[in-house]
This record gives C-alpha cells, sequence and structure tokens, in this order.
C-alpha cells in the first residue's frame, strides 16, 4: 500500500470516530434517560450508522479499494462487525431495562405494529446477511442474494427508528435517516440494473 493510500485509511479512520464520538456525545448530553438507556440509544445509532457504511461501501468496493488501497477491505469488514455487535447490544440492553425477552420477537398483530417494532426482523436480517458472508464458500452464488436482506433489514430499522426511537424524533435527525434509507435504496436500484446489463 502507498503511502497516500495509508494517509486516506487513517483520515477515514478519523472521520468514522469523529461521527461516533459526536453521535455519543449528542445521546449523553440529553437530559433524559437512564445510563442504561442511553447506552442502549447510543448503541443502535453506532450501528445504524456503521451498517449504512457498510452497505454503500460494499457497492463500491472496487472503486474504494482503488483509492484507498487494500486495507479497506478490513475497514469494510470492521464496519459490518461493529453494525451488527451495536444492533445486538441495542435490544439486549433493552431485555435487560424492561426485564422481558419480549423485544426479540416480531409483532405481528397489525401492520403498524411489525413496523413500529421492527427491530427484531431488522435484526434477524442482519444476522442471517452476516452468516452468508461467513459461509461465502458453502452458499455458494446465493450468498448475494442473502447479502441483499441487509438491505431489507436497513429500510425496515429506518421505519422503526423513525416511529419509535426516541432520537430519531427530532427533525434534523429523522431527515437525516430518510436520506440514509433513500441513498441505500437508490444504490440498491442502480446496482440491480448494472448487473442486469451484463
Amino acid at each position: 500500500m502507498t503511502r497516500k493510500s495509508n494517509r486516506r485509511i487513517w483520515y477515514l479512520i478519523l472521520v468514522g470516530f469523529a461521527a461516533m464520538t459526536l453521535i455519543g456525545a449528542l445521546i449523553a448530553l440529553q437530559p433524559y434517560g437512564t445510563p442504561l438507556n442511553r447506552l442502549v440509544r447510543g448503541a443502535a445509532a453506532l450501528g445504524y450508522l456503521a451498517i449504512f457504511l457498510a452497505i454503500i461501501s460494499a457497492n463500491y468496493m472496487r472503486q474504494l479499494v482503488r483509492f484507498f488501497g487494500r486495507s479497506f477491505v478490513q475497514i469494510h469488514h470492521i464496519l459490518s462487525v461493529t453494525g451488527l455487535v451495536m444492533v445486538t447490544l441495542h435490544p439486549l440492553g433493552a431485555a435487560w431495562s424492561n426485564a422481558s425477552l419480549r423485544v426479540w420477537l416480531p409483532r405481528l398483530d397489525s401492520w403498524l405494529a411489525f413496523l413500529q417494532w421492527g427491530g427484531p426482523p431488522a435484526w434477524y436480517l442482519i444476522a442471517a446477511a452476516s452468516s452468508a458472508a461467513v459461509l461465502r464458500k458453502a452458499v455458494g452464488r446465493n450468498w448475494r442474494a442473502l447479502h441483499l436482506l441487509n438491505y431489507v433489514a436497513f429500510l425496515l430499522a429506518t421505519v422503526h427508528a423513525s416511529l419509535l426511537g426516541t432520537d430519531f424524533q427530532r427533525p434534523v435527525a429523522r431527515a437525516v435517516s430518510v436520506a440514509l434509507a433513500l441513498a441505500v435504496l437508490v444504490t440498491l436500484i442502480r446496482k440491480r440494473f448494472q448487473r442486469r446489463r451484463r
């Protein structure tokens, strides 16, 4: 890896660290919520951001590797693992706080309830997509189809956050989440069209 690529990688790491620090600080400075509640919300926000970056980077891996060098692949994997860990800590903390494992169960009593409590199904989809990536050789070409579950999970998580997330009720946060969801949706549609042309 060239010195220039190495420098770019460090810039990327610093930007990511700054973004995570900013999110953590904004949640920590909120006047409401117990320490555990803030941890749960912080894990959700950080996991949401990490999964978004992992999805986007996966679709432009060739260009990003060319710009940042081979080490970017490792950063992509770190983003994926970080996102999975954070979105796992989120329901674990919520289950502990509520003294109930019901937070892991999807709500099927109505469409609104399903979307509002869309965190559990989103988590299961992310876990399935992550396992497909790990078992890539065993799954074969089907790993790409399973990897698409990340997109569905992210969109479901966006709706869940918009309807239920404490920190996503503010107009700015909601606008950012909608923008991220649209970026993921546009990326998915664009990539599908590109593959059909090949």
